[in-house]
Formats: C-alpha cells, structure tokens, sequence
C-alpha cells in the first residue's frame, strides 16, 4: 500500500514539475488578402467563460497565452478577433497648458501621435468577427483579414 501511495505522489509530482496540462499550443500567422502581415495588436481567442490571446509579431505570428506567454488553451471552439489593431499615422501638434514657474503659466504645443485602425472594425471584436476555431490539439490557426473600413 505504501508503495502505491509512493507512486501517485512521484507521479503528482512529476506532472506539476513537466506539467500535465490538457492545453492545446495555438499559434499562426494573420494576413491581409495581398499577403502581407498585420503587425500590430493581439489575437485573442474567447469563450462566455475563457479569454487567452497571444500578441502579433513583425512577420504577423502569434502563440496563444492565458496564464502565461505560449501557455496555450483548453479544447474548446473559440470566437476569434484582434484587439489593439492600430497604427500610427503621424503626429498632431496640440496646445498644452504649461507651468513657466513661479507665477508663469501658459500654453506650449506639443506634438502626439495619431493612430487609426490597422484593419476592419469587425474583427475588433468577439461578436462581429466571424472567425471561429475549434481547437481539440495543438494546431497552427492561420487567417485573413480584411484592410480597415473606409
């Protein structure tokens, strides 16, 4: 008895140390119709009870994390959409209240950055985005999206 009781507890221990998890690794790459990468935001794949995203890299890859970076997900079929998907368009010189010092004050310009949508608003969010994937193992989820709305 005391060698079975031995055994469950090396093998406790060895699936919290290697990991026993059931989680699917998710990753792939998102494009534009012309082949080109979305380089910015994150891929995010949610269920009503489970939320995991992984953020788009340079040549538009991504690993899917929750707890932790490339941790992956549960199985389980997904909506899929892309949040932070925004560019910088350039810069907007804005007027600032200043403080000169004592008794000094005023407006300086200051210039900040612009950014719009870097693709369609409907793939911004879980509802409107189309995009599902059922995940049952590690799989490589690659997909398209459009350019963002006029």
């Amino acid at each position: 008895m005391n060698r079975q009781i031995m055994g469950l507890v090396v093998l406790a221990v060895i699936c919290i140390t290697v990991g026993c998890s059931k989680n699917a690794k998710v990753s792939g790459k998102v494009t534009f119709p012309d082949g080109s990468p979305l380089t910015v935001g994150k891929v995010t794949f949610e269920t009503d009870t489970y939320s995991a995203s992984g953020t788009l890299q340079e040549d538009g890859s991504y690993t899917i994390g929750s707890l932790s970076d490339r941790d992956g997900l549960p199985p389980g079929r997904y909506q899929v959409f892309i949040a932070g998907a925004m560019k910088q368009a350039g810069t907007k010189n804005m007027n600032v209240p200043s403080s000169g010092g004592a008794g000094q004050s005023g407006m300086s310009s200051m210039s900040m950055p612009v950014f719009v949508p870097a693709i369609a608003s409907k793939y911004t969010k879980a509802s409107t985005s189309e995009i599902t994937c059922d995940v049952k193992k590690s799989m490589t989820f690659d997909f398209r999206v459009e350019p963002p709305d006029s």
